[in-house]
């Protein structure tokens, strides 16, 4: 399977873990990755994160958004831009894997109610 991401698709250069991210997330993990999404849960992989504001420890800083990191650079993402990427991310996998459309679309409905409300 392609990329899920591709540079061309950053809407900043900064942006660029989101792509490290989606891009590590082997397909066969893929679903699994974006349900935990629809309910606030981050994922790791390797050197590469993603983490919700209710993923952080009692120690460390709070943010509002979705923070994505890989290796020490790191960018914290609005609701907006995070679905932006996810639903690119999205329909790049359901090319490869169409089986699973309903079901992606089910959890983008999940994370479009709860953080762009």
């Amino acid at each position: 399977m392609r990329s899920k991401l591709q540079e061309k698709d950053l809407l900043e250069q900064i942006h660029f873990p989101v792509i490290a991210f989606f891009n590590t997330v082997p397909s066969s993990n893929f679903m699994r990755t974006v349900e935990q999404m629809s309910v606030g849960i981050g994922t790791g992989i390797n050197a590469v994160d993603c983490s919700f504001p209710d993923d952080v420890e009692e120690d460390e800083e709070k943010f509002d958004g979705v923070r994505f990191s890989v290796h020490d650079e790191e960018v914290i993402l609005n609701y907006v831009t995070f679905y932006y990427y996810l639903n690119l991310a999205c329909k790049n996998y359901v090319d490869a894997f169409p089986d699973d459309r309903n079901e992606l679309e089910n959890y983008l409905s999940s994370i479009r109610k709860r953080y762009l409300h």
